[in-house]
């Protein structure tokens, strides 16, 4: 009896179709409604920032700084530094968003930036140079710089430092951009303004001309004939916001400083007060101390946004009063510097350290609850910073504790 042998073939493909389906294309999954809504997340970082000078031993601005060069603590915290904006002089007026020293800001409201690494190819070679400086435009803010004169013409030797350091006032004046908006301030018997915000820098020297001399009385409130020349049109303007009484009865440079800030107060943005003067303070055989309108002077300029660059035109290498000065300037983020040897080198290197500011954006979630001080350093580079005094309130939460 024969044994045959059944061989099993493996399974046919399922995938084998009939001739006639061959040409037939396969069924595809239906993807759904093309407008099918998508399910996401979107996190919103709120910012605070924080407006700070850095400058070298010539008063120029330190250049190229990025968050790792900068340490910023908040009370006795470390907050990192979430980005750096250079904001030069041709676009200082429009940084108005930045300028309000812990106030909130959109991320996408920063004004462009400089790359963090470095350039490419062979150009990147050589010394380090700030971020690029954009162009300035016809419709371009400009910056709000006052002139501030303390007069004094009962004191020959204080009017000579005045006439020597004048002819300079014009280099710094001639150093501002076209956008750039001037006034004129001064402190005799009392506050007087002798030129409201404008963008013709041609009588600017000849304002602080009659400050120095007495020269003539400056105009009063705003009115129909109110001050030659006008301030410009829609711009902004000390006079719509000056307290004339106040003004007249400040008698005292301390309290003239405070109501000048009254006013700058409501105006948007950094302002750059330039104070040339002699001297703050009271003398006495133990020594020199601060007056007590000298404190709600320097709080008052601190929530202007004004920085006071003092120029002391005492013909004198030092002198009592110029702690005063000295102090003005250290309260409110500014400088100090004397005319008395070189007035050409201190205006130009003013000239300089006005000539832009950097904003520090910090992430308000890393705020410590208990809010604090603001302390700023350098982190591996050389240079002075100048910050106005900057506090961070506590949360509620922390206040209700």
């Amino acid at each position: 009896m024969a044994i045959g042998c059944l061989a099993l073939a493996p399974p046919a493909p399922a995938a084998a179709p009939a001739s006639s389906q061959a040409l037939a294309p396969a069924p595809r999954a239906d993807p759904g409604p093309a407008s099918a809504p998508r399910f996401g997340e979107e996190i919103a970082v709120r910012l605070v920032t924080v407006v700070v000078r850095v400058v070298d031993g010539a008063g120029d601005p330190v250049p190229g700084l990025t968050p790792a060069d900068l340490r910023v603590r908040v009370g006795r915290r470390e907050v990192p530094v979430a980005a750096v904006d250079w904001v030069p002089a041709a676009a200082a007026g429009g940084a108005a968003a930045h300028s309000g020293d812990a106030a909130a800001v959109a991320d996408d409201a920063r004004p462009p930036r400089a790359p963090a690494g470095p350039a490419a190819g062979p150009e990147a070679a050589g010394p380090e140079a700030p971020p690029a400086l954009p162009a300035l435009t016809a419709d371009s803010p400009g910056r709000l710089v006052v002139f501030f004169v303390q007069a004094d013409n009962n004191s020959p030797s204080r009017v000579r430092g005045h006439l020597r350091t004048l002819p300079f006032t014009r280099e710094l004046v001639d150093a501002l951009q076209p956008a750039d908006r001037v006034a004129v301030m001064s402190f005799d018997s009392h506050l007087k303004l002798w030129l409201d915000f404008t963008r013709d820098h041609e009588p600017v020297p000849a304002a602080i001309w009659q400050a120095i001399h007495f020269g003539g009385r400056p105009a009063g409130p705003p009115g129909p004939a109110a001050h030659d020349p006008q301030p410009d049109a829609g711009g902004p303007s000390l006079a719509r916001h000056l307290d004339f009484d106040a003004a007249l009865r400040a008698a005292s440079p301390e309290r003239a400083l405070a109501v000048t800030a009254a006013a700058l107060a409501a105006l948007p943005g950094e302002k750059e007060l330039v104070f040339l003067a002699w001297g703050m303070g009271d003398f006495s055989p133990m020594g020199t101390k601060m007056t007590p309108a000298f404190a709600p002077a320097a709080k008052a300029l601190t929530a202007a946004r004004a920085s006071v660059f003092v120029l002391d035109v005492t013909e004198a290498d030092s002198h009592s009063l110029e702690v005063g000065l000295r102090g003005i300037a250290d309260a409110t983020g500014g400088t100090y510097d004397k005319t008395n040897l070189f007035p050409s080198l201190a205006v130009r290197q003013l000239a300089r350290t006005i000539s832009g500011y950097y904003v520090l954006s910090l992430d308000a979630a890393a705020l410590p609850e208990s809010g604090g001080s603001v302390a700023v350093e350098l982190r591996g580079r050389r240079g002075t910073v100048l910050l106005r005094p900057t506090t961070f309130p506590a949360a509620a939460g922390a206040r209700s504790r």
